[in-house]
């Protein structure tokens, strides 16, 4: 999310793209959709992206937000990247890309540009991956309905062994999924369902998902979500972090 103000820099578009299949082995190019490479997988028979389906963007920023949905992230299966760090092309393999949840070396070498990633992926029957990933499809655009004008989930969940025990105390395990808190859970106990502030509002059935109404403004959102990240900390004692990038705030 830009600020109203804009920002000293720019804006370049990574549009390389294509997708190599060898053996159970995918190469893709950085600037091809996540959905193209999640429909190529599932018709080549190849499991391990299936469930990333509806999530938008390029893989080159999947792989940089290290982008993943229902358990499964996008560097579980990957091998290496190819980035060009504005004097030469690097490949790093995957422990080099420093992931963690919705993080990589990637958000803080700002100026390396993802070129190309290789995927090793397992073999698996097309129409059972087909299955999970219309599963999948069918609860997001529930969510998420084509016209609204969201930046998706606002804020990162949070790692149960993260927090500390007071906190965790807290939060019924039935809340606890894939070793994690959801953000909408703790926004939700915080009241922030159906509030608005200007021209941004809070869905009434999510707490995280934040949604212009037509006429918001970036610092919009930015005071509407500060305001209910505080309620979250004063009922839980913990701070959520914004999984939405903030450019020139």
């Amino acid at each position: 999310m830009v600020s109203d103000r804009g920002f000293s820099g720019l804006v370049i578009k990574n549009e390389m793209a294509g997708i190599r299949c060898t053996g159970r082995k995918l190469t893709v190019k950085g600037g091809t959709l996540l959905q193209k490479l999640v429909d190529f997988s599932i018709r080549a028979g190849l499991g391990g992206l299936e469930k990333m389906t509806g999530i938008p963007g390029t893989v080159a920023g999947a792989i940089s937000g290290n982008a993943g949905a229902y358990g499964q992230t996008i560097s579980d299966r990957l091998a290496r990247v190819v980035v060009f760090d504005g004097e030469e092309q690097l490949t790093l393999d995957r422990s080099r890309c420093r992931f963690s949840y919705r993080e990589s070396i990637f958000k803080k070498k700002k100026d390396w540009i993802i070129l190309e990633a290789e995927f090793s992926l397992e073999r698996a029957v097309p129409q059972d991956l087909k299955t999970v990933s219309q599963e999948i499809r069918t609860v997001r655009e529930a969510k998420y309905p084509a016209e609204l004008q969201c930046p998706g989930s606002f804020f990162k969940n949070l790692r149960a062994e993260d927090l500390p025990p007071r906190a965790l105390k807290k939060i019924p395990e039935d809340k606890i999924k894939h070793g994690k808190i959801p953000a909408g859970y703790l926004l939700d106990e915080a009241g922030a369902r159906g509030k608005s502030y200007g021209g941004v509002k809070i869905a009434s059935y999510h707490g995280n998902l934040f949604f212009n109404e037509g006429k918001g403004t970036a610092e919009d959102f930015a005071a509407l979500a500060e305001k209910y990240r505080q309620k979250v900390k004063e009922k839980f004692g913990v701070l959520l972090e914004p999984e939405v990038q903030l450019v020139g705030f």
